[in-house]
């Protein structure tokens, strides 16, 4: 494990592939996402279950999907989130991201968003575009949809939006 090796002489978290950093982080369940700063990641970042995330750093960038699945102490994203310079991510997957307040303006997904069980998300941003299917099943604390919300597949609504 990369984790352990953080005390040993010597031990330079620059030096680690971008691979090495992703298995850092999810081996510290989120506590060390810092390190990926200003990092590009190809394809996708996978940090699913990273209970003690609460941020993701700034200046990130995402080529592809964003799988935040379970991080139940997330609080929010960047707003300069970036994928290939462009707040415009495939997948974002947020369910089970309890403590989730608000998402970045401009957001732009050209796959599905799923916030099921985003229970502490009261809005969604304006000019939110998701090309893919928007889930929202038991957002409990969703007031309601914005305005200009673009969706081009199908919208999973909670029980008291209906």
């Amino acid at each position: 494990m990369i984790i352990d090796k953080i005390s040993e002489p010597g031990f330079d978290v620059k030096k680690l592939s971008l691979e090495d950093k992703i298995e850092l982080v999810q081996e510290s369940d989120g506590l060390l996402v810092d390190i990926l700063e200003g990092e590009t990641m190809e394809g996708y970042l996978d940090l699913t279950d990273c209970a003690s995330l609460t941020h993701l750093p700034e200046n990130l960038t995402i080529d592809g999907n964003l799988y935040l699945f379970g991080c139940t102490s997330l609080t929010h994203l960047p707003e300069n989130l970036m994928m290939n310079g462009i707040l415009n991510l495939g997948i974002l997957n947020l369910r089970w991201c309890a403590s989730l307040t608000h998402l970045p303006k401009n957001l732009k997904i050209t796959g599905y968003l799923d916030l099921n069980n985003c229970t502490s998300l009261a809005h969604l941003p304006k000019n939110l575009v998701v090309s893919g299917s928007l889930h929202l099943e038991r957002c409990v604390s969703l007031k309601e949809l914005p305005e200009n919300l673009e969706v081009g597949g199908k919208i999973y609504l909670p029980e008291h939006l209906k």
